[in-house]
């Protein structure tokens, strides 16, 4: 939670730096995550909250290189045994996108990116991890404030998909999934 915090006090002081052309921004902001694994998804629900920070660079005209992350965890119950899971998914994001209407009061993006996908679940005294290459893949929708403010929203699939060893068993996993999520940006 601090570093959270942290994230939205540097993205509050961004508004402030002199003008570099428009060409970074930086947004952080609440997520919703439905998951991928329908296994996981039974142990842990099916929706995550997941919070996420973004930051970018735009290329060239309407292109534009971005960085991200975001994490959850989670708690569940194995069934019959009553024993309680731990598990945690984190993801960091590297991608393009192309955005519309550069310069007006709402723009539209589209966005890819490589994804790198972490897993950890404590579950009956043992611990499993993962980590595993993927992709992320979505668009959005930015609603300016100010000329440097604005508001987002954007749905997108991120999934990576892995075998992970857990009880003497390989199990096939699937991490991320469907994420909806919504933004307060800064350009600077």
């Amino acid at each position: 939670m601090k570093k959270i915090l942290i994230m939205v006090a540097i993205l509050c002081l961004c508004r402030f730096l002199p003008a570099a052309g428009d060409r970074f921004f930086a947004s952080a902001g609440p997520a919703v995550m439905f998951p991928g694994d329908s296994r996981f998804a039974e142990f842990y629900g099916q929706v995550q909250f997941c919070p996420e920070l973004k930051a970018g660079y735009n290329l060239y005209k309407n292109f534009y290189l971005w960085l991200g992350y975001s994490f959850f965890s989670a708690k569940g119950k194995v069934p019959v045994l009553e024993d309680e899971t731990k598990a945690s998914q984190n993801f960091l994001t590297l991608g393009a996108g192309w955005e519309t209407r550069r310069g007006r009061r709402l723009q539209a993006d589209l966005f890819a990116a490589l994804l790198l996908a972490g897993f950890k679940e404590n579950a009956m005294g043992e611990t499993a991890s993962k980590s595993a290459l993927g992709f992320e893949a979505g668009a959005g929708l930015h609603y300016f404030l100010q000329k440097r403010v604005f508001l987002g929203v954007s749905v997108s699939y991120a999934g990576a998909w892995a075998t992970a060893r857990f009880a003497e068993k390989e199990t096939d996993i699937i991490l991320g999934g469907l994420r909806v999520s919504g933004r307060l940006g800064f350009r600077f």
